[in-house]
């Protein structure tokens, strides 16, 4: 393991598209693996970074269509999305015959550390897009908010050059899949983020991965400032920040969510949007 990985920070100072000449029927598996679990480790290390990141600029997403179904999710994030990135990064990194029509055999191996650096940043920077912020510091913390990605891009390149495309492309989508089972275990461990009951509110919240379109549900009683219920059933909570509050006043960190809120007395709405940033990022659009 320790050989390979030298190996993988030689290729990261100086890197050339030389394929890897196995020397025993096991050395593809071992090279997958350990870069495999050597990307386990750095998604620890960065963590705690992007928890910062996160603190000084919140970074706000919205929940796309592909996340209201479980296996369409799991297609596009397992199967096509990581081939559609390795066709588009990473699959020109070895050298086509046809290549010699613009760039000779010399000029390119002369040339390779530049286009292999040139490939990793641009997938790194291309995973901005996944973010809804637009202001100047989201983009100044830049390279520290794809951090991971661009370490993703060194590995999937690595893996690329040395053992061929399939395999680039299967780390990719287990990578994904460890992801997601990851995500759902800690949303599975947190439920319920919130619960309240006191004498003035009532309230649990729960969030999901995914939404069963089926048990939609939005249920709101209310007067004026003051909430007396909120039931929501797998819902953006982008959405209930713009039902209760007025579209296009905040951005959020979309989840879908599940809400029971009841108050006898009624509970401010200001009051509600405290509770709520607690758990989740929410923050008022500068206009």
């Amino acid at each position: 393991m320790l050989k390979i990985l030298q190996h993988f920070w030689s290729f990261v100072l100086n890197p050339t598209d030389r394929k890897l000449n196995p020397y025993r029927t096991d050395t593809y598996s071992k090279v997958f693996f350990t870069m495999f679990f050597f990307k386990v480790v750095i998604l620890a290390v960065i963590l705690p970074l992007q928890y910062l990141i996160q603190y000084l600029d919140p970074i706000f997403t919205k929940k796309d269509d592909a996340d209201e179904n479980v296996l369409i999710y799991m297609i596009s994030v397992v199967v096509l999305a990581p081939l559609v990135e390795e066709f588009a990064f990473r699959f020109f990194l070895k050298y086509k015959k046809f290549y010699g029509k613009l760039i000779s055999r010399n000029t390119w191996r002369k040339n390779y550390r530049w286009i292999a650096y040139t490939s990793v940043f641009l997938y790194g920077f291309a995973h901005l897009s996944n973010f809804e912020n637009a202001n100047l510091l989201f983009y100044i913390l830049g390279i520290l908010i794809v951090s991971s990605n661009l370490v993703d891009g060194f590995v999937f390149t690595f893996i690329r050059v040395r053992l061929g495309f399939i395999y680039s492309w299967g780390l990719y989508g287990f990578w994904n899949l460890f992801t997601f089972s990851l995500l759902g275990t800690i949303i599975l461990l947190k439920n319920p983020i919130t619960k309240v009951n006191n004498p003035s509110i009532s309230m649990e919240i729960n969030v999901s991965q995914f939404r069963d379109t089926s048990e939609l549900l939005f249920f709101v009683r209310e007067s004026s400032d003051t909430l007396y219920n909120l039931n929501v059933r797998q819902y953006p909570l982008s959405q209930v920040v713009d039902s209760l509050y007025g579209k296009g006043t905040y951005q959020v960190y979309d989840d879908y969510v599940d809400i029971d809120m009841r108050s006898a007395k009624g509970y401010r709405k200001d009051s509600l949007l405290i509770l709520l940033k607690k758990e989740f990022t929410i923050e008022p659009i500068n206009k």
